[in-house]
């Protein structure tokens, strides 16, 4: 048994490898940050091999994904503050997140640990303050919790060529029977607290009998980061490094000369072919 837990904890390991970051990011943290509201979903494009796995199997820029919980100084309830003062230990001021991460269960931390990311704001449409409190107090609630469970199978998930698969059979097949190091790699956690308060991530479309559309919710089996950007229920809010308010008209994009990339200077630019996801900063 030691030496089967052994390897899956060498194999968690191997996909929580991390590339350095880039030196130019593509947001612009500082504003992110003050713009940051409680209950926010922020999306990141991760750097890691299971974040790079993630983002091929999902066809999509977003491998993790964070609940903004906000600061200590800033919040009202006291339950709120009594379950995060348990968890962490930090100034009055310091902007906290809730998230999953593999190999370490639900954790709360500083905002800080995404300054060098590419992230992405998620903001539910109406939601009300008692319900981003309970939003917040349900993903708390499970801080610490998770039990580590051995799932050789579950893990060699993350080895599997989904890549020879057809494109639509690929997630249905990764979300079948899933266990808890997929639902730890994945966005369930805020799914679930957002749940909570009877608040959608994504409709269930359906057409009734007179011919119209109803939108009805439903809960995923496996929610992924890419359904918090696509979700009609919540605003995207992106700041980019550059302001590009300070541009009008043909000056919209700064562009400078047409010289010839070298050494890293291409890693620097978006690559937005569908196949080639990995190549992204």
């Amino acid at each position: 048994m030691n030496i089967f837990k052994q390897l899956i904890l060498l194999l968690i390991s191997w996909l929580k490898r991390s590339s350095e970051p880039k030196d130019t990011v593509l947001s612009d943290f500082e504003r992110v940050r003050q713009s940051l509201k409680p209950g926010d979903v922020i999306l990141v494009e991760g750097r890691s091999t299971l974040d790079n796995k993630i983002k091929k199997l999902t066809q999509s820029q977003w491998s993790h994904s964070a609940l903004y919980i906000g600061r200590l100084i800033d919040i009202e309830d006291s339950d709120i503050k009594m379950l995060i003062r348990t968890h962490i230990d930090c100034e009055s001021d310091t902007p906290l997140i809730v998230h999953s991460k593999l190999g370490v269960g639900t954790c709360i931390e500083h905002l800080l640990e995404l300054e060098r990311e590419h992230l992405r704001i998620c903001r539910p449409k109406g939601l009300a303050k008692k319900d981003t409190e309970q939003t917040i107090r349900y993903a708390l609630s499970v801080a610490g919790t998770d039990k580590e469970e051995y799932q050789l199978f579950d893990i060699l998930r993350f080895f599997f060529p989904w890549s020879l698969l057809p494109q639509s059979w690929r997630l249905p097949a990764f979300k079948y029977n899933f266990g808890k190091h997929v639902e730890l790699a994945s966005s369930n956690l805020i799914a679930n607290a957002f749940g909570f308060v009877q608040f959608p991530i994504m409709p269930l479309v359906k057409t009734t009998q007179d011919g119209s559309t109803q939108l009805l919710r439903r809960k995923p089996k496996l929610c992924l980061p890419a359904d918090f950007d696509t979700s009609p229920y919540f605003e995207i809010v992106k700041y980019p490094f550059i302001d590009f308010a300070n541009y009008s008209g043909h000056n919209l994009i700064p562009w400078k000369g047409s010289g010839v990339l070298s050494g890293e200077e291409p890693n620097l630019h978006i690559a937005h072919a569908s196949n080639n996801l990995e190549s992204k900063p």
